[in-house]
Parts: C-alpha cells; structure tokens; sequence
C-alpha cells in the first residue's frame, strides 16, 4: 500500500516550480505552436474578409453664452449655465430629430449600409428563422413599413455616430463611421449643419411663439389699464377730490391744534376744579369765611389788602395805647381797618364768584373743544379712507401700466431681433475624407489572436499536465507509488515482438541494453545479502511491456549465471512464441499436471532455458497454487542461479498472486504515461496483501530524448562508451 504523504512533502507539492512549468510549456511546444499558428491563420483569413471602417469627424464649438444684441434672454431663457447646458446640448447633437434630417438629406433610406431591410438576407436566415418552421410568421404592416424603415435607419446611423466633449473646453468632436469614407465625411459635417439649423429653427419658433403670446397678453394688459384708470377718474369726481394732500393737511393741522388747546384746558380744568370743589365743600358746610382757601390766599390783591390790614392794626395798636377809645385818632385809625376789612370780605367774595364762573366757563370750553376734536378726528379719517382707496386705485393703474410698458418693450425688442439669427455653435473643422480605416484594425486583431492562442493552448497544455494521472517518471514512482525503481526501459518502435523481446542481444541497441543491465544491476544490489534467485514479474494491465522485460532481463542475467525463464501465463500463453518457439511444445502446465518431466518442457534458445506455459489447462490458478508449484521452483532453484517467472497483469486474473508468493521478489512494470495512478496502487496493494515481495519498479516505454515534468531527462551510457541524446 502507498505510504501517506508526511507534511513536508505537502509542502513541497505546494510550491510552484518555474522550471516544472518552463519544462510543461517544453513537452507540448509543438501543440502549442501549432494551435497557436491554427488560430493566427484563421485570424488573418477573418481579418482580411472583413469590411474595413472609416472614420470622419467634425469639431464643433458650443457656446454656453451667446452674443446679446438685445437683452432678451428672459424671452428665449437660454442663458449660459456651465456644464448643465452643454451636456444638454451634446445630447441634442445626438437627438433622433437632428438624424432624421442627415437621413432625409443624404437620402440614406436609399443605402444598403443603413437601411438593413436593402441588404439580402445571409445564406443562414432560413435555418435560424423558427418562426416560420411554426408558421408564426407575422404579416407585413405596410402602413407602419416606412416608419420602421425609417427607425431603423435611424438607428444604425446612431449606432455609427459618437459625440466626445473635449474636456475643460466648448468643443465637441462628431466623429461617424461608414465603409465609405466619403460618406462618413459628410454625415459628420450634415450633423454639424443639421445641429446648427435645428438650433436656429427652434429659436425662430420660440421668437414667433413669444411675439404672438405677448402680443395676445399685451392686449389684456391694455384693457386692464384703461379700467383701472376709468375707476380711478370716477372715484375722484364722486369724492370732488382735486388736490387730497392740501386738505389731508388742513385737517391734519386742525386737529393738532385743537388736541393742544383741548389739553391746555383740561391742565387749567383740574386745578380750578380742586378750587371750585373746595369752595363748595365749604359752602355745603355752611361756612361763609372763605379767606382761609389756599386760592384766596394766593391771590395778589388778598395778599395786597393783609398787608394793609396788618399795618392798620399795628396802627391801631399803637394808637390804643397812646390814646383812648374815642380819639380821633384812634377813631379814624379804627375806621381805616374796619375799611380794609370790608374790602378784603368783599375781593374775597369777588375772588370766589370768579373762581365759580372760571370754572364753568372752562368747563364749557373743555366740553366744546372735545366735541371740536371729536369732530376733526371724524373728519380725518374720512379723509384718511379716501386717501387709501385713491391710494389704491393709483396703485393698481401703476402696476398695469408698468407691465403693460415692460411686455410693450420687449415685444418691440423680439420684433426688432426677430430677422436676427444667431448660432449658439461653429463649425470649428469640418470632416475630410478620411485616407484610412479605424477597423478593423489587422495587426492589433492578428497579433492578439495569436497571443490568445498561445494563452489557450498553453492552458490546455498545463490542464492536461494537472489531468494526467499517470505515471511518467522515475519521480512519480517514487512520491506517489512510494516504491524504489530498478530502472528504466526505453520505448522501441519499428521492431518486430520477437526482435523486441531478443534485443538485449542485439549490439546496435546500446540504449536498450544498457537499460536492462541497470536493472540487473539493481537486482544485484537488492540481493546482495540475500539468496535471491527466484523473481516474479508482473503489470497491472495487459501490454504494458512486462513479458518484453522478463525476456530481456533473462538474457542479461543469462551472461551472469545459469538462468531459467518460466512463462506462468497460463491463460494466454505467449512466451514461447515471442522467443520464436514452435507452438505446443510441452511447458510450466505439463510439469504441473504431471503429463511431462522437467527435461522435457525446458527448452535453451540461444544459451537461455525456456520453460513456456504449455498447453492451456482448465484451472490455472489451482495449478500455481498447488504443492506441486512450489516443490518445482524448489528443485529449479537447485540448478539456476537465476529464475524468471514471467506473470499475467495483476488486474485482470489473481495467479500473480499466487506466484509472487512463492517468488524471491517481484519485479512491477510500468508502462510510462498509460496507466493511471489509482490502478496502479490498487494491484500493488492487492500484491502486498498477499505478502508479496516487491522488489521495485520498472518503468517500461520511458522516451530517453523527452525530458519529465521535472525538467530530468533519460539518458544512458553503454558499457562500450555509447551514450544516448540528452
């Protein structure tokens, strides 16, 4: 059984060898070079079939701000606004509209190129038209037939045409594509034009459209304006209202000075009202002295008069005291005060009549100035509302006049620019001829095919690598069948079986007999301290090379010592007549069954004993299996030094088996690059379940000029100083 694959072993199977890939690339170099020469070829015959492709382009400059003769920018709404109205604009360089008039123009409708429904139908059209094999064919729409046509065409011109902004710039490049580069020059200049006129078309309609619009809304302002100035002259002719500001005024100053007077009064109001009611006050307590009233006091005259009363009693004092009672003096002294005294009672009660008839007086007076105030507020603000509706009706004349005068004026400015086109766009280049087609473009095709080729095939090769399960090198033997290798045989063509299986005899060969005396020199070697003399050889599969080496390796060890080769196929004995025997000649199942001796069924063909397989029997594995099988290798043992015993494939019948039971060592064979891996380690590990002892590996068929996945190649150095190409 294979051993399991140690850690460090994965490891190394993880890494990615160059040279394994270089030497991959290597063994398949003439497929690749093949495929990739298949594909550049057909690349070229494609490349070459194909309809070249011109290009023509035009340089157009779009203006984001145009040029303002007349401010009217309002009217058209058109004004310049970055990158928003450019991008607007290229897709109206693109629009549908702009290449039906380039179709109708240049009369493309009429050209094979663009109208597809022109061109015949190709050689596979019926094959790929399954409709039809339903009968699901739709008919004709002759009424939309012209504007399918023309969509169409439509279609594949915009398909043809591409429109690139130079960027940070105004200019924008038209750029189309046709089989004729004439025509390709001028669709892309009619675009330009067409752009252009388009531009102009929609801004003469826009004028027109704004004329006519305002002309309709300057007549509803007209008539607007004529009413609100009519109910404005009636308002004032209702009202009489000639000059509104003088009167407003008037009023205004009125009642301003009536509001002072009214105020002054009703100041002087309240402090002769606290006189009056203290005076009545009085009066309601029956007091007739009113000389203590702090009003009479104050009064000049009052104060005037006590002082002349205090001068008179001082003078009557003094004179008391001077003279009697009835001096004249004294008399006339007391007369004087007694005067005073009634002509203080008397200012006293004037004094007090005028305060009382004060009082009413500005009462009255408070009374007629509020009625006078009340009475100029009522006329202020009737003023004051015939004032705001006048206001108002002003107002509503102005703005009808304003914008009627603002829609009068810009209808003058559109009908004065109305003959006046200007482009928002120039023609920068216009498109030439172009001298040269875009595409196909041949070398850059041809050159990537090949590349694409080399990358397929190449892939292929390293997919086929990676899916190749088998065993092709010494290397594989040992990491993945975990089992030493005597030796490699190279691969013999153009020789006959028995040339082949003779042809370690044969001088010329140096390669192949050099093989097989490395291998004898490995079982040598194995051998070496062990009486190894017995050895069994077998394959897994049919063909593999097994009886080709057992023959050649029994010459070989034929030069060493007395060598016997048993053919112990007893199924499809065929050793006898690959060593160029006579057919039914006595063998291995003669001596089995007892029918002949040994002297008889051992046969020497140029200095080599041959035991072949004999006749066929009916049970074969018993035959090996038997007592008999064994006692015969035993007695064999006795006269050669060597036995090979040539086995059927371990995978078709078990009788190896048997034999490698019995045997000193078994030698496995390998053809190279035929046998899968899980086959190979599925017969191995049945042998060593049977306790078979393997000895080693031969890998068969091994290429010596062709180098393994590993970069090794096999080459081989002959006794007589021959060695092989490496």
């Amino acid at each position: 059984m294979t051993q399991p694959t140690t850690p460090a072993q994965s490891s190394d199977e993880d890494i990615i060898s160059l040279s394994e890939i270089f030497h991959t690339l290597n063994n398949h170099k003439w497929s690749i070079i093949g495929f990739t020469f298949a594909v550049t070829l057909l690349a070229v015959l494609i490349v070459f079939s194909l309809t070249p492709i011109y290009q023509a382009t035009a340089v157009l400059q779009i203006e984001q701000e145009q040029a303002k003769v007349v401010s009217i920018e309002e009217v058209y709404g058109l004004e310049g606004g970055g990158d928003s109205y450019l991008n607007t604009q290229y897709e109206v360089l693109k629009s549908r509209a702009v290449l039906e008039k380039v179709v109708h123009k240049l009369n493309l409708l009429k050209n094979p190129e663009f109208n597809t429904s022109l061109q015949p139908a190709p050689w596979y059209a019926e094959y790929t038209n399954w409709r039809g094999w339903f009968g699901l064919t739709k008919p004709v729409d002759e009424d939309g037939l012209e504007d399918r046509i023309l969509n169409d065409t439509v279609d594949v011109l915009a398909a043809n045409v591409s429109v690139q902004p130079v960027k940070k710039t105004q200019i924008v490049k038209v750029s189309v594509t046709s089989e004729n580069p004439k025509l390709a020059a001028r669709i892309a200049n009619e675009i330009a034009n067409a752009y252009i006129g388009s531009y102009l078309e929609a801004k003469l309609s826009l004028t027109t459209s704004a004329t006519s619009w305002m002309q309709q809304r300057l007549e509803d302002l007209s008539g607007k304006l004529k009413s609100a100035e009519q109910q404005l002259q009636d308002y004032r002719e209702q009202e009489n209202l000639i000059e509104l500001e003088g009167v407003l005024t008037i009023s205004n100053n009125e009642l301003k000075a009536l509001t002072t007077s009214l105020v002054e009064i009703r100041q002087t109001l309240t402090v002769s009202g606290n006189i009056y009611r203290q005076i009545q006050d009085s009066k309601k307590q029956g007091q007739k002295d009113f000389s203590s009233l702090p009003a009479v006091l104050s009064h000049p005259l009052i104060q005037d008069l006590k002082q002349e009363e205090s001068k008179a009693e001082r003078s009557v004092q003094e004179l008391s005291r001077r003279y009697g009672p009835k001096h004249p003096k004294m008399i006339a002294a007391q007369s004087d005060l007694r005067s005073i005294q009634a002509n203080i009672n008397s200012q006293i009660n004037r004094i007090v009549s005028g305060i009382e008839s004060e009082y009413r007086v500005a009462k009255a007076n408070e009374a007629s100035l509020a009625k006078a105030v009340a009475e100029a507020k009522s006329n202020a603000q009737t003023i004051n509302r015939k004032q705001f509706q006048l206001r108002a009706l002003e107002r509503e004349v102005k703005t009808n006049k304003d914008l009627y005068d603002a829609f009068f004026k810009r209808i003058q400015e559109t009908s004065a620019t109305s003959d006046l086109q200007t482009a928002n766009a120039r023609i920068v280049d216009k498109a030439f001829t172009p001298k040269s087609p875009v595409k196909p473009k041949k070398s850059l095709i041809v050159v990537l095919s090949a590349l694409l080729g080399l990358m397929i095939s190449s892939g292929m090769a390293f997919l086929l690598e990676m899916m190749n399960n088998t065993v092709r090198s010494a290397r594989d033997v040992e990491d993945r069948l975990n089992l030493p290798v005597l030796g490699l045989m190279p691969n013999i063509k153009k020789k006959t079986e028995a040339e082949i299986h003779q042809l370690f005899n044969d001088k010329n060969e140096h390669i192949f007999g050099e093989a097989v005396r490395t291998i004898r020199t490995s079982l040598s070697l194995t051998a070496l301290d062990k009486d190894h003399r017995i050895f069994a050889v077998t394959s897994s599969i049919p063909g593999e090379g097994k009886s080709t080496v057992s023959c050649n390796l029994a010459l070989a060890m034929g030069q060493l010592g007395k060598t016997l080769i048993i053919g112990c196929d007893l199924r499809r004995p065929t050793l006898g007549q690959r060593l160029g025997m006579k057919g039914g000649l006595p063998g291995l199942a003669n001596v089995l069954s007892g029918a002949h001796p040994f002297s008889e069924c051992i046969h020497s063909i140029e200095g080599l004993d041959v035991m072949p397989s004999g006749l066929v029997p009916p049970n074969p594995q018993e035959l090996l299996a038997s007592e008999r099988f064994k006692k015969m290798l035993e007695s064999l043992r006795k006269v050669y030094d060597t036995i090979i015993l040539d086995c059927p494939p371990v995978q078709s019948v078990s009788d190896a088996l048997m034999v490698g039971k019995v045997s000193d060592g078994l030698i496995y064979v390998v053809e190279s690059s035929r046998v899968h891996v899980p086959v190979i380690t599925h017969a191995v590990g049945r042998l060593l379940q049977a306790r078979a002892p393997i000895t080693g590996v031969v890998l068969n068929k091994v290429d010596p000029n062709k180098k393994d996945r590993y970069g090794y190649n096999y080459g081989y150095y002959d006794y007589e100083g021959y060695s092989s190409k490496g």
